[in-house]
């Protein structure tokens, strides 16, 4: 199929150009996302915890509003499984896809490394923070995972998401829910058939994650995946919030 070969190609192109997309952390003081965007319609808690934690009860309630992964990823060392050009070792992954409600559907990353978060339908505004005792540290990527090519291509990453002394600092995280429109033509698909799906208002802009993910089903009967890469160097609480945008 001509579209995966030229996914494929696009690889090398693609990881040259994400560092452009990369989040920054801001300067410290209270920067709490709730001043600009007022209650947040989901919060989620990704709780650190030792590698040998003894997981008890159900974590697939979909009611939940926490996720368990390890406090440290290196001193874990498990593996979330073989996708594509991204190694997984030392590290877990939280798999998001979209629905009707906000719904935790895996909420232990300890046993196979791999979570899963469900997220409303919409757009919305995203936001992290470290909390707990200072000295954490951790870094989060945004990735597109193409089944049938089996292929990773980075969309964004939100780096050093500290816990220090002082008001705790939020990073907006929005980015890593968009993929640029030049990823998209890097991809291969021309400009004529995003324009027809997504409208002429949409030409040149970044596209949610999850209209991209429908567009491939709709236009190519194909499903693929979103998901985050956490790598946590001792962070016992990160919080999510998500608004809506």
């Amino acid at each position: 199929m001509e579209r995966v070969k030229a996914k494929a190609a696009a690889a090398i192109l693609l990881t040259l150009v994400i560092s452009m997309f990369a989040v920054q952390v801001g300067a410290n003081g209270n920067n709490n996302p709730n001043k600009i965007h007022g209650s947040p319609a989901y919060v989620l808690n990704i709780l650190g915890k030792k590698s040998d934690w003894k997981a008890q009860g159900d974590f697939n309630n979909p009611d939940r509003h926490a996720i368990f992964v390890p406090a440290n990823t290196t001193e874990w060392g498990g593996t979330a499984g073989n996708y594509g050009n991204l190694t997984t070792e030392n590290t877990v992954l939280i798999w998001m896809t979209s629905g009707p409600e906000f719904a935790v559907l895996d909420g232990n990353a300890l046993d196979d490394g791999n979570a899963s978060l469900q997220i409303e339908n919409g757009r919305y505004y995203v936001y992290v923070v470290a909390l707990a005792k200072p000295g954490g540290d951790s870094d989060l990527k945004g990735w597109y995972y193409d089944n049938e090519g089996n292929a990773c291509y980075r969309l964004g990453e939100v780096k050093k998401i500290k816990r220090e002394r002082g008001q705790p600092v939020w990073v907006n995280g929005t980015d890593l829910f968009y993929i640029e429109w030049s990823q998209l033509l890097a991809l291969g698909f021309s400009e004529e058939e995003l324009v027809l799906y997504f409208g002429e208002e949409q030409l040149g802009e970044r596209v949610w994650i999850f209209d991209f993910l429908q567009f491939l089903e709709d236009a190519y009967s194909d499903t693929d995946y979103y998901f985050w890469q956490l790598d946590n160097k001792g962070n016992k609480h990160i919080q999510v919030r998500f608004y809506k945008s």
